[in-house]
């Protein structure tokens, strides 16, 4: 039965060389036992990958142990990469793309056509509802796929994912392979493994076929998604003006009389070309993006993230890695976190319930709708900030704080969503006096 649901999907042909991601555990054991009964019959050259990643120590050692004795049992060759923590807080993001990077290089090593990974049914069912949870849009929600070509000539299969995991558990007992439990999937600790434990169960409590309902789901989901991409494909070729290694220009006007639901697809597809590691672009990211396109002033400037930036110049548009290097900006301030500005300097926001000691380096404001979203921006002709002394032209305080004049370009103003000074950051605030008292306040801060 489970050679035959896995040879059902065509992803495996006879010949094939195919280098599997095992971890230790009974989804990559099973696929490993799988292939291994197809190996004579369908002559592939099969090759073991693992990766260690340091963060649980005799278990992690267990599992390379378990791995390597049984590809020596069945003169498999493998191959072990070693991942250790930066101390970021993207450990998952780094881990993920450190182990797909490592199996490509084993791919190379040995020849291999295609790398077998072992995702199966409720991990799909795992990933479409959690990325319901974050927010994503239409596109962004479609589950894993079962395969693509991840470099020229080498496919990531997926042939597992019409299994559930506890017929793979089941696989393994009925045939003695060994694998051992990952203890850290059953800590809540992180919001999937919450999603799984606890979440999920009682779904389906209330609908016993939950994991046939929301594959159905992720199945018409990528059937759409598969029409918008074709549409999106053609349309492209008319809004690219150019294509870099690292920058990506397009005609801001041709945008606009894109609909919206392609629009969407198309802003996806140019940030997945730049992006190395998985930006998830959320409905609110997109619709600010949206707003850009549309918006009637010339500069405006977004940091969607990971090192990926929007920025907008009269008719064009572009998507870049990297700090923009522009005297003139427009940043839209729409989260709570850090900012870093084109002239050099790093700001972080957040949220108190009371305002603290104050300095230059530091603003508190009011956090309600009339002032949200602010905008950090270069100073316009005309531009004045409501001081405690009174009205106060931006040009006067650079002078009297003796701001050289090429600097003057550069440095970043706060405004409200009206456009009305806040605060020449660093220099001057605006009348505190002026806003009302409130239960929750942002806390800006110069921070570098």
């Amino acid at each position: 039965m489970f050679t035959d649901k896995v040879l059902s999907h065509n992803l495996i042909k006879k010949g094939d060389s195919i280098v599997i991601g095992v971890s230790g555990g009974a989804d990559s054991m099973a696929l490993l036992a799988i292939l291994l009964s197809l190996r004579e019959k369908w002559q592939l050259k099969l090759f073991v990958a693992h990766v260690n990643h340091h963060t649980r120590g005799y278990e992690n050692e267990q599992e390379a142990q378990l791995i390597a004795a049984y590809c020596n049992r069945y003169q498999i060759p493998f191959y072990i990469g070693h991942f250790h923590k930066s101390g970021s807080e993207n450990f998952h993001d780094e881990a993920r793309k450190f182990r797909y990077e490592f199996f490509v290089k084993v791919a190379k090593t040995c020849g291999a056509n295609k790398i077998a990974l072992a995702h199966h049914e409720d991990d799909q069912v795992e990933t479409v509802l959690f990325k319901i949870m974050r927010g994503n849009q239409l596109g962004g929600y479609v589950g894993m796929k079962s395969t693509y070509e991840i470099e020229q000539g080498i496919h990531v299969i997926r042939p597992l994912l019409s299994l559930t995991k506890q017929a793979l558990i089941t696989y393994c007992e009925t045939n003695d392979i060994p694998y051992l439990v990952d203890s850290s999937n059953l800590s809540d600790k992180y919001a999937r493994n919450f999603l799984r434990n606890r979440i999920i169960p009682l779904f389906k409590e209330l609908q016993p076929d939950f994991n046939t309902k929301i594959i159905q789901l992720h199945e018409q989901l990528s059937e759409v998604d598969a029409f918008l991409q074709k549409n999106a494909q053609i349309l492209s070729k008319e809004l690219i003006i150019l294509t870099e290694q690292e920058r990506i220009i397009l005609d801001c006007n041709k945008l606009k009389t894109i609909p919206l639901t392609v629009l969407r697809v198309i802003l996806l597809n140019v940030i997945k070309k730049l992006n190395e590691v998985d930006l998830e672009l959320t409905y609110e990211k997109t619709n600010t993006l949206i707003n850009i396109i549309n918006s009637t002033k010339p500069n405006l400037y977004y940091d969607l993230g990971k090192n990926i930036y929007c920025v907008k110049a009269y008719d064009k548009i572009s998507f870049q890695k990297g700090l923009p290097k522009v005297e003139e900006y427009a940043i839209i301030i729409d989260e709570l976190k850090e900012y870093m500005l084109p002239n050099g300097m790093k700001i972080r926001l957040k949220k108190v319930e009371e305002i603290a000691k104050t300095n230059n380096k530091k603003l508190f404001l009011c956090y309600n709708s009339t002032i949200w979203p602010l905008m950090i921006r270069t100073r316009l002709t005309g531009d004045y900030i409501n001081t405690q002394v009174g009205r106060k032209k931006v040009n006067r305080v650079f002078i009297d704080e003796k701001i050289p004049a090429q600097e003057r370009k550069t440095w970043p103003l706060l405004v409200d969503r009206n456009d009305n000074v806040l605060w020449v950051i660093g220099l001057q605030k605006c009348d505190y006096r002026a806003f009302p008292k409130c239960g929750e306040y942002i806390e800006i801060e110069i921070i570098s």
